[in-house]
């Protein structure tokens, strides 16, 4: 258990604000939100990588939150993803102090489809 939190402390320390290099993402996204990437921070392991994304809400979300950066984990062989690192922000720019965690790297994958902003993502990540 500490081992996580020190893990968690080390990743709010070194999470970048949206102003550095984010790309947003023009994949559907719903009315009032808005979804980056940071092409800067992507960490390559063979066929996996492992990439940051922002969401940013103009409405308050369930958990009083209006932004989240999510650390992703990609299969670039398989169109897949799984989210590793989750943090909850009550800006939408996510620059204000987080205010909700997770991080587990045991979860489950999830297919996503040629349309969805992970294969939009994924496409920029996963070439060499």
């Amino acid at each position: 258990m500490l081992i996580k939190f020190l893990i968690l402390f080390i990743l709010l320390t070194v999470v970048m604000p949206v102003q550095a290099g984010w790309t947003k993402i023009d994949a559907a996204s719903k009315p009032g939100e808005a979804h980056f990437f940071d092409p800067d921070a992507i960490q390559k392991q063979g066929m996996l990588r492992k990439v940051w994304l922002l969401s940013s809400y103009d409405q308050l979300q369930t958990g009083g939150h209006r932004a989240t950066k999510i650390l992703y984990q990609l299969d670039c062989t398989a169109n897949r993803a799984r989210p590793v690192t989750i943090l909850l922000y009550p800006d939408k720019d996510a620059v204000q102090a987080v205010i909700g965690a997770l991080h587990d790297e045991n979860r489950e994958w999830f297919e996503f489809p040629a349309q969805s902003m992970f294969h939009a993502v994924a496409v920029n990540s996963c070439a060499d």
